[in-house]
């Protein structure tokens, strides 16, 4: 075991001289290699950092237009829905004005109707009293009577009239 424990300076001498052509083979054949890819690998990121920071600013430019854009047309919209209520009220206020109009038309003509219909009715009734005094008038004649028998001859026509 103390064999074990003791360094042998000839397998010490030989793990360093493999060591020495390890590193400069590595050197030689692929360090250069390992350093470009390393670099190649750094450049690259360092693009692909530039272009997310060109892509954001775009889709920062693009959002911003669009939200310019979706200003112009909320207010575009706005401005419309105005007009239309507008438009509305105007229209609102012709048919009620129309509607006026035409009930007072219908209103006017109704009352010349009635008004007609009341000369007719008058007009009528005028010509039934001559018609009945004229009637009371030639019984009084043919009975030839007197005073209280005409007034009760008169009498009995009114009722009739009124019975009519």
């Amino acid at each position: 075991m103390e064999d074990l424990l003791k360094p042998d300076y000839g397998v010490l001498v030989l793990t360093v001289c493999n060591f020495l052509l390890l590193v400069y083979l590595l050197k030689k054949f692929a360090w250069n290699r390992i350093i470009g890819g390393l670099e190649k690998r750094e450049q690259q990121i360092a693009d692909d950092k530039k272009q997310a920071q060109d892509a954001r600013s775009a889709a920062e430019t693009i959002k911003r237009e669009l939200d310019e854009k979706l200003s112009q047309i909320s207010d575009e919209a706005a401005r419309r829905m105005a007009e239309a209520v507008k438009i509305g009220e105007t229209q609102k206020e012709q048919i009620i004005s129309a509607a006026r109009e035409q009930s007072e038309r219908l209103l006017e003509q109704a009352k010349a109707q009635i008004e007609a219909e009341k000369n007719k009715a008058l007009c009528e009734v005028r010509d039934e009293i001559a018609r009945t005094a004229v009637l009371a008038a030639s019984k009084v004649v043919q009975q030839q009577m007197n005073e209280t028998s005409a007034k009760s001859v008169v009498d009995r026509v009114l009722e009739e009239i009124k019975a009519k």
